[in-house]
């Protein structure tokens, strides 16, 4: 969020994530669908923004800014350095040994490889929030929005996007802050080598169901190069504990990136090595999975403590999102 009000560049990128992005000068990079690299410091704050991307015009000297409602900007560095001191199993040195016998384990399975904690509230209403408010100002929501008119057979319409976009909000923003917050489950995601990557769109299977005023849903971003977050509503779940941490082996992150490049469309951000673009990156779409269903995504419920039937795994993406 701008510190100043008059400011004409409204970030759906926060400034203090795009912090833990940068490289040893200051730079955040970026590839875009036709493989082009570019970067800015981000430090000027000329990333991951849109000119009066938060302002409804109403064809009038008179105009309404909704900027400030996404004060939860303020907070991000709090809300990571939080989930940093969630320390995944295996990070400490006496863990080690657990590790090894892990090896000979036949039955074991992704949970036996979590650590896992209770969330706080402030914590837990704060890194929810920062995630719907990620969602639904990326690019890829606000086209959604946007495209609304097409269902009555009108072109897309900027302002009805940021209508509707300031409306999501305001509806998820209220929820996060008041609602009881049970069955809901985080997991984290270390990668303290391998890194994730950051785009215009992310898997989003929770906004959606904002239009009945209720939190349930899935969905998984990055936050930085090192933490990626899986959000879910289990269906039933104990009170405590309601996150899990787990270091993501290369080729979690591998798919997880894969993922977020389904549901990117102009730029991938990354820190170190520029990430190889995927066939659907590359079409340069918002990109969806035709059907809600994903093998991590499986594996990661079951962490949660969500026992799916079995379905087709895999991806087929369709239209834009």
């Amino acid at each position: 969020m701008s510190d100043e009000d008059n400011s004409k560049n409204h970030h759906w990128w926060p400034v203090g994530l795009q912090s833990h992005w940068t490289d040893k000068v200051g730079d955040v990079s970026w590839i875009e669908p036709s493989g082009k690299i570019g970067g800015k410091r981000a430090a000027n704050r000329k990333i991951g923004f849109k000119i009066h991307g938060h302002t409804l015009f109403k064809g009038t000297p008179w105009e309404h800014k909704f900027e400030r409602e996404f004060d939860v900007d303020n907070h991000v560095n709090r809300i990571v350095a939080a989930l940093k001191e969630l320390k995944p199993f295996g990070y400490a040195p006496s863990e080690y040994v657990k590790l090894f016998r892990l090896m000979f384990k036949k039955d074991r399975n992704l949970r036996d490889y979590c650590k896992f904690y209770h969330l706080d509230e402030g914590t837990h209403r704060s890194l929810l929030l920062l995630i719907y408010s990620l969602l639904i100002r990326s690019p890829a929501n606000r086209s959604r929005y946007e495209g609304y008119p097409r269902m009555l057979g009108l072109p897309p319409n900027e302002e009805i996007g940021k209508i509707n976009m300031s409306q999501k909000y305001n509806i998820a923003k209220k929820l996060c802050q008041t609602s009881l917050i049970t069955n809901q489950y985080f997991i984290l995601l270390r990668s303290p080598i391998q890194k994730f990557i950051f785009g215009d769109g992310s898997l989003d299977w929770l906004t959606g169901g904002l239009v009945a005023s209720r939190i349930n849903g899935r969905a998984l971003i990055s936050l930085t190069p090192h933490l990626c977050v899986y959000f879910c509503t289990p269906m039933a779940m104990r009170s405590s504990p309601n996150c899990a941490a787990l270091i993501a082996p290369p080729w979690m992150v591998d798919w997880v990136n894969e993922i977020t490049q389904i549901y990117s469309k102009d730029k991938l951000f990354f820190l170190g090595k520029a990430p190889k673009l995927t066939d659907a990156f590359r079409a340069a779409k918002f990109l969806e999975h035709k059907k809600r269903t994903d093998a991590l995504i499986e594996m990661l419920d079951k962490v949660a403590g969500i026992e799916m039937r079995q379905r087709f795994f895999g991806f087929d993406p369709v239209g834009d999102a």
